[in-house]
C-alpha cells in the first residue's frame, strides 16, 4: 500500500516541477543562495558583536586590576616610607649587636615587600607603554659594583659563592639609563641566586669599546641551580604565562622579573639570551651599546660633588610640607642632621601662607594634601609676583608613580620628583641636582 502512495506522490510531483519554467527556477535558487547569505551575514555579525562585548569586558577587567594595583600600590607606599627611612635613621644611632641584627631583618623585609610592589608596578607601566629610557652619564663600574656588593650578601647568606667579574676600564662613562641597567642586573643576579641551592653564581661584566664614541658591555649571569628545561625557555618571559614545576613552584616570587628584564633590553634595541640544562643551571646573557660622551665635556659626577661639597646643605632654608606625621617626623630627622634651617607644614594653606613670609632655598611638597594640594601650592609659587620667590626649587614628594612617567612632574610646574619610599641618600641626590655649590654644575 506504502508503495503504491509513493509511486502516485512521485508521478504527480516531477510533472510539476518540470512545467517550472527556467527563469523562475534560476530566480528561486538565487533567492536560496540570497537567504542563506543573509543569514550568514547576520550570524557573523551577531559573532563579531559578541566578541567585542567580551573584548570590552576583558579589556576593562584587565584596566580595572592595573588601576587597583597603582591604588594599592600608592596607599602602601607612604607608610612603606616610614619603616624604611626610620630604620637608617635607627643605624645613625647607638645600637647593640642584637638590636642590628633585628633591624637589619626589618629592612631586609621591607626590602622585599618593596621589590614586590616595584614589580607589580612595572607591569603596569609596561601595559600602558609608559616606559622611557633616560640618558645621563653614568660610570658602569660603580653601577656594576652597588648591585654586586648587595648580591655577595644574599648568596652568602645562602651558602652560595659569588664571584663578581668586571673587565675594563672602571672609569668609562657612558650616556644611558643607569636605574634601567641596575634593575636588569638585580633582578638576572636575584633569580639566580634564588634557584641556587648548591655551588654558586658568577658574573662577568665586560666592557669594551666599539667605536671612539660608543662603548658595548656584555653581561653574563651562570649559575648552577636547579636550570630550567629546553621547552618551558621560550615561556620564560611571560608573566607566569606556563605551568612553574615543582622546583620552581617552591621558589617565593611574583614571577615578574624575567619579564621586565626582556622588556626593558627590547627598549635598548637588544635581548637576554638564554642557555639552561636541568639540574645543572643556566646562563643568562646580553649586550648593550652606550654612547660615551664627548672628552670635551665636563662631567661632574653626584658621588665627585658629594665630595667635593661635604655639609653644603648646613644652613639653607627649607620648607617642608606633608600631611602624614610620620613622613614629617622622617624628614625632620634627615634635614637636622644636615644641619639645615627649616619650617613644617601639615597642609597646603599653611604651607602656602608661610611661603610667603618667608625665603627659602627649596620647598618639598607632598602632592595628596588637605587644604590645599601640592599641585595647587606650587601652581601659586609658580605665579607669585616676584620671580626670584617664583623661581624656588620645588620638589614633589608623592607615592604616586605615574608623576614620574615621562617627567609628568615637570609639566605640573615641580622641577623634580621624589618617589616614596626613599632613602636620605636618595633625598641628597635629588638636591644637589637643583642647589649645586656656585660655579659648579651637575649634568
Amino acid at each position: 500500500m506504502s508503495r503504491m502512495v509513493a509511486r502516485r506522490l512521485t508521478s504527480s510531483i516531477v510533472p510539476f516541477l518540470v512545467q517550472i519554467p527556467d527563469s523562475i527556477f534560476v530566480i528561486s535558487i538565487a533567492l536560496l543562495f540570497l537567504l542563506i547569505a543573509i543569514v550568514a551575514i547576520v550570524m557573523n555579525y551577531r559573532l563579531r558583536m559578541q566578541l567585542n562585548k567580551t573584548k570590552s569586558a576583558l579589556s576593562e577587567s584587565i584596566k580595572g586590576k592595573l588601576n587597583m594595583i597603582t591604588n594599592f600600590n600608592r596607599e602602601v607606599r607612604t607608610p612603606l616610607n616610614a619603616v624604611i627611612g626610620l630604620s637608617e635613621q635607627l643605624t645613625h644611632t647607638p645600637l647593640n649587636k642584637e638590636q642590628r641584627d633585628l633591624l637589619h631583618a626589618i629592612e631586609h623585609a621591607a626590602g622585599m615587600l618593596l621589590r614586590i610592589m616595584t614589580n607589580a608596578q612595572e607591569v603596569y607601566s609596561l601595559a600602558k607603554g609608559d616606559i622611557q629610557l633616560d640618558s645621563n652619564p653614568f660610570e658602569i663600574y660603580a653601577a656594576f659594583y652597588s648591585v654586586m656588593e648587595e648580591k655577595r650578601t644574599l648568596a652568602k647568606e645562602k651558602g652560595l659563592y659569588f664571584d663578581a667579574l668586571y673587565e675594563g676600564d672602571q672609569y668609562l662613562r657612558v650616556l644611558g639609563d643607569e636605574q634601567r641597567l641596575i634593575q636588569v642586573m638585580q633582578h638576572l643576579v636575584d633569580n639566580a641566586i634564588k634557584y641556587t641551592k648548591l655551588g654558586g653564581v658568577q658574573v662577568i661584566l665586560r666592557v669594551t669599546k666599539a667605536e671612539e664614541d660608543k662603548a658595548v658591555i656584555y653581561l653574563e649571569v651562570k649559575d648552577t641551580g636547579i636550570g630550567i628545561a629546553e621547552d618551558m625557555i621560550p615561556y620564560l618571559f611571560g608573566y607566569y604565562s606556563f605551568p612553574r614545576p615543582p622546583q620552581m613552584a617552591a621558589v617565593s616570587g611574583t614571577g615578574l622579573g624575567l619579564a621586565i628584564v626582556q622588556h626593558i633590553l627590547y627598549l635598548h634595541g637588544t635581548k637576554v639570551h638564554v642557555e639552561s640544562s636541568q639540574e645543572k643551571g643556566s646562563c643568562f646573557t646580553f649586550e648593550i651599546t652606550y654612547p660615551v660622551p664627548d672628552k670635551k665635556t665636563l662631567i661632574i659626577s653626584r658621588r665627585e660633588l658629594e665630595d667635593m661639597t661635604g655639609s653644603f646643605m648646613e644652613g639653607r632654608n627649607i620648607l617642608v610640607a606633608d600631611d602624614q606625621e610620620m613622613n614629617l617626623v622622617l624628614l625632620s630627622r634627615i634635614l637636622s642632621r644636615w644641619k639645615c634651617n627649616f619650617d613644617k607644614a601639615t597642609d597646603g594653606i599653611v604651607a602656602y601662607n608661610l611661603f610667603l613670609h618667608h625665603d627659602y632655598d627649596m620647598v618639598l611638597l607632598d602632592v595628596q594634601m588637605p587644604g590645599m594640594t601640592g599641585l595647587e601650592v606650587v601652581r601659586k609659587i609658580r605665579e607669585d609676583r616676584d620671580a626670584i620667590k617664583a623661581a624656588v626649587p620645588v620638589l614633589a614628594i608623592t607615592s604616586d608613580i605615574t608623576m614620574t612617567e615621562n617627567d609628568r612632574y615637570r609639566e605640573l610646574g615641580f622641577d623634580d620628583c621624589m618617589l616614596k619610599p626613599f632613602k636620605e641618600r636618595d633625598i641628597y641626590n635629588t638636591i644637589i641636582r637643583h642647589l649645586p655649590p656656585a660655579g659648579v654644575k651637575v649634568l
